[in-house]
This record gives C-alpha cells, sequence and structure tokens, in this order.
C-alpha cells in the first residue's frame, strides 16, 4: 500500500519528531533510527487516513482505530499492523500527543520515566521528586502515578466512583496512595483513592469477611444468625455485644466437652459453664458479663426461661460481689497519678508531635486521640457518644468553631452548645488529619454524616469501643472514663464548689452515683483537716 501524503504534508508536531531522530535528539533516536522508514510510514499512513475519514490529522484513539481497521481489511499481516502502533506510541510518549491510546492500546506500560516524568501534571511535583527517586522510587511505580494522575485530571472533582474505574489492582493501589502522599500530603483526593483501594481489596474476589460471633457449630450458628440480622433501631444488639455472645457460647461449648457432655445449651452445661467461669482466672466482673450475655442469648434464641433466669441471676450474683473488691480505678490512680492538667497537657504534646511520625497511619492516629483526649477534658460525655457522634450532626463547625447537639445515649440528656475555642485546632485537626488546612471545608462536606473520630481506613466508620481506652490507656495509663473521676477531684480541690457541680458537669441524674467516682476525695478532705489542725496546733501557745 502506497501512501500520497509526504513528510512535507504532515502536521508540524509529526514533522519535528522525524528531525528530532534524524538529529538524535528523540529519546529513543538509536532505535528509530533504525526504523526510519517505517516511522514515516506509519505517521503517513495514520494522517492518509484521518483525511480519508475526515477526522483531525492528530493520533488518538478514533484515527488510530481508523488506520488499523483500514489495514486489516487491505489484509495486512498482523505483526505488520503491531509494529505500526509500536511507533505510534514511540510518537506519543515522545511528543504527548495520543498517550491515552497509547497506554490504552499497549499490553504493558514501558515508559521510559524521563518521558513521563516531562508530562504537565508532574509539574507541581518536580521539587520532591529528586528525593524520592534517589530514596528508590521505582519506575513502575512512577508510571502507575503518571497513569493515575491523567485519570485524575479527566474530572473536575474527583469522586470515590471515579477512582474506582482506575485500572490498577488493590495492592498497586496500596502502593500508589502511599507514593501520592508522599508527594502531596495535603492533598484530599488522596484520601479518596486510599478509599478506592480500600473497597477493591473488601470487594476482590475470594474474600469473605467473618460475622462478629465468629466460628459456631449448629444449632448455635443459626440461632446467632438470626439474632444478628435484627437492626439495632428495633432493638438489635451492637456488634461487639454480637461478639461477646459469640465468645460466651463458645465458652459454654468448651465447658461441656471437658466433662464429656454434648454441646449444646442446657441447664447441665449451663452450671458447668458457671463452674469454669468462676474457677478460671477471672475478674469477677468478667464473669458476670459472661453469664449476662450467655442469659441473653438463651432468652433471644427461644431456650427454656429457667436457663436464661438462672444464668442473669449468677450475673447479678457475681456483680454484687464485684462490688466489695479494691476499685480498680483507685489502684490505677495510685499506680499512675493524674489530673485534668496532666491530661490535657498529654493531648496538646501528641497534637504537636503527630505531624513528626513517618508513618502516616500513627499520624492519624495521634490527630484523633488528640482531639478525643482534648475534648473529653472540656465536655464529659462517654466514649460511645464521642465516638458515634457525627459530623454536622452531634459535631457541627462554622466560621466560629465547633458546637455540640447530641443526646446522651445512656441517660437521654440532651447536650448542646458551641464547644471552647481552645478545642478548634483539636477537632480540625481530627478532621483534616494529613490534609492541608486550606481544604477543610471541602473536607467538611465531604466527610458529613460520618462519625468525627472515624478510621479512614474502614471508609469512615466509627473506631471500635476499645480504640480509644487502649490508646488512652497507654499515653495516660487510664481509658477514657477516668475524666468523671478527675472532675469530682478537681471540684473537691476548690473550696467554693460544691460536689453538686461535679455531678452536673459530669451527668449524674442521682447523688449516689458520685460516690463511685469520688476517688481521691476522702483522701483531699483528709489532707485539708490535718493541715487545718496542723495550722491549730503551731498557733497554741508554749
Amino acid at each position: 500500500m502506497r501512501f500520497n501524503v509526504s513528510e512535507d504534508q504532515l502536521p508540524p508536531k509529526m514533522q519535528r519528531f522525524l528531525k528530532d531522530i534524524d538529529t538524535g535528539r528523540a529519546y529513543s533516536a538509536p532505535a528509530l533510527q533504525k526504523k526510519r522508514a517505517n516511522v514515516s510510514s506509519a505517521l503517513r499512513c495514520l494522517a492518509e487516513t484521518a483525511q480519508l475519514n475526515g477526522l483531525l490529522v492528530i493520533l488518538n484513539a478514533e484515527t488510530a482505530g481508523a488506520m488499523i481497521k483500514r489495514l486489516q481489511t487491505a489484509n495486512w499481516s498482523s505483526s505488520t499492523i503491531s509494529g505500526f502502533k509500536t511507533l505510534l506510541r514511540h510518537y506519543a510518549y515522545e511528543t504527548g500527543e495520543g498517550e491515552d491510546w497509547a497506554l490504552s492500546s499497549g499490553a504493558s506500560d514501558r515508559r521510559p520515566v524521563e518521558l513521563v516524568l516531562r508530562a504537565s501534571h508532574w509539574a507541581p511535583y518536580r521539587a520532591v521528586l529528586p528525593m524520592l527517586l534517589e530514596g528508590g522510587i521505582g519506575d513502575r511505580e512512577i508510571r502507575l502515578a503518571d497513569r493515575w494522575l491523567r485519570h485524575r485530571n479527566q474530572v473536575t472533582h474527583l469522586s470515590l466512583d471515579h477512582a474506582m474505574t482506575f485500572h490498577a489492582d488493590p495492592g498497586n493501589l496500596r502502593g500508589l496512595a502511599a507514593f501520592m502522599t508522599a508527594i502531596d500530603p495535603g492533598n484530599p483526593d488522596t484520601l479518596i483513592l486510599q478509599a478506592a483501594q480500600r473497597k477493591r481489596r473488601s470487594t476482590a474476589k475470594g474474600v469473605k469477611h467473618k460475622p462478629a460471633y465468629g466460628e459456631l457449630p449448629e444449632p448455635f450458628l443459626s440461632q446467632m444468625k438470626v439474632i444478628s440480622r435484627k437492626p439495632k433501631e428495633l432493638g438489635g444488639l451492637s456488634t461487639a455485644r454480637i461478639k461477646v455472645m459469640g465468645c460466651a457460647i463458645r465458652r459454654l461449648i468448651r465447658a461441656a466437652k471437658q466433662r464429656g457432655l454434648k454441646p449444646e445449651l442446657t441447664m447441665e452445661t449451663a452450671t458447668a459453664f458457671a463452674e469454669d467461669l468462676v474457677s478460671d482466672d477471672l475478674k469477677t466482673i468478667s464473669a458476670a458479663g459472661h453469664c449476662e450475655f450467655l442469659g441473653y442469648f438463651a432468652k433471644r434464641a427461644g431456650y427454656p426461661a429457667e436457663i436464661g433466669e438462672e444464668l442473669l441471676e449468677t450475673h447479678w450474683s457475681l456483680k454484687a460481689e464485684a462490688r466489695t473488691d479494691l476499685k480498680h480505678k483507685e489502684i490505677k490512680l495510685a499506680k499512675v497519678p493524674i489530673d485534668l492538667v496532666d491530661l490535657a497537657k498529654t493531648a496538646s504534646e501528641i497534637l504537636d508531635q503527630a505531624p513528626f511520625q513517618e508513618d502516616i497511619r500513627n499520624r492519624r492516629r495521634d490527630y484523633t486521640l488528640a482531639g478525643a483526649i482534648a475534648l473529653l477534658c472540656k465536655l464529659q460525655i462517654r466514649a460511645k457518644d464521642l465516638r458515634e457522634g457525627k459530623i454536622g450532626k452531634e459535631f457541627s463547625r462554622d466560621s466560629e468553631g465547633w458546637s455540640v447537639d447530641l443526646k446522651t445515649s445512656k441517660t437521654g440528656t440532651y447536650i448542646t452548645g458551641r464547644l471552647a475555642d481552645c478545642l478548634t485546632p483539636f477537632l480540625d485537626a481530627v478532621l483534616l488529619m494529613d490534609t492541608d488546612p486550606a481544604y477543610l471545608w471541602k473536607i467538611y462536606d465531604q466527610r458529613v454524616g460520618t462519625a468525627l473520630f472515624a478510621n479512614p481506613a474502614r471508609d469512615w466508620q466509627c473506631y471500635e469501643r476499645e480504640w480509644l481506652r487502649r490508646n488512652m490507656t497507654e499515653r495516660t495509663g487510664h481509658s477514657a472514663h477516668i475524666v468523671r473521676t478527675l472532675i469530682y477531684d478537681y471540684v473537691t480541690l476548690d473550696a467554693e464548689l460544691d460536689a453538686k457541680v461535679a455531678q452536673a458537669l459530669v451527668g449524674h441524674a442521682h447523688a449516689t452515683s458520685k460516690q463511685f467516682y469520688e476517688v481521691n476525695a476522702d483522701r483531699y478532705r483528709r489532707m485539708a483537716a490535718l493541715m487545718g489542725l496542723a495550722a491549730i496546733e503551731k498557733a497554741l501557745p508554749g
């Protein structure tokens, strides 16, 4: 097939590419000079085909497709057509024209990194790229990031749906998210990319999520399936309760097997279950909890009423016995003394040090933890209310700062009003995490309806119950609930404040509740009395 279009009739960009091959300026000039005639034929064929079909004489998916169809109709061999496509891809990578077609038509991406980084979308990152390249970033990561940037630039505002259409497996997406975080840590698009990676991983073929109650034999498995299906809004159980209920059932099965009994829930196996709980090295309150959960399982699963009643009776007996033990809080406060000021200082230190954490997960953990501790110091809500409070509902942000509007989960008390100004930087950090403050309102709009203290690795679901307890204990030696005790202690230190002030601050409806929190109150009163006696003694004559 002869082409009537000459090189002089080619568009300027194509002519310049051929001249760069001749002069050696093209990146792949040594290889292309050996195929100079074939390169010319490929470009002239493309230009002529575009003219015949009334298309613009440029390389894109439409003109390339028309050219390939023309050659196939003319019975060109597949190897020759493949050779033309390869040469056109060289042209695309060198000039930037038709790169989208070149990337989609190739079996693999083998572009030289030097050509990849010429693209205009790399301009904002040129200052940090040399350092990353020296640090060992590979060519594959650069090419993948380039394809992502091209995909991202197809839309004005990135959405999760658009990110999900990017062609890459979950493993590559994970590396891509880490790379983009390194070169552009303040960009909120990185959070969407990470969400796409998690979603693709969770929906990958063959991935199965275990139910909260774990592995159970029949009939317990079927019974727990029914119990766990009931929505929480209609009286169903939380995931945490379903989980511990499954643990109680497994303890029941183990107790039955140890005695040679059939693994089922009967009065005999329930008795064996309770005996093992008491004899095991368990805290009394933990044993009480296991009896409670198995008792409620028996009630919900339709077992004879006496089984559930006996288990719950054992629960209440063990719980009453646990109250006579030395309070765990007293022991912990004796080992690790702390007050509200110490707690506030800890929150400030965590926030200040968070940006210096090298691991992105640790940085985000510290931003969230600092905000949670700071909020607890100023607003004495329970950890459950803190974890489940949603942006735009319980916690809202406006130009003046943050405000709260929530109904407490335990007593149903409404807490409404503007939060202290000193909390604004802490809660902003929880919202933004690694993102630049300039994107505050964009992130806020994206996060409305999700929990403020949420896990970005779990599609912004609130953290599990143990997360705050574990991390606060690691940093302070105490869990979140200690704040209530510290409030009572602080009020006791102030002679002008009555204990009712602390009771109101922590939301205790009954005066008797304060008895469980005034850990150091008596000690402070004794100290004050002794100081008074010492002063009197000094004043006595002789």
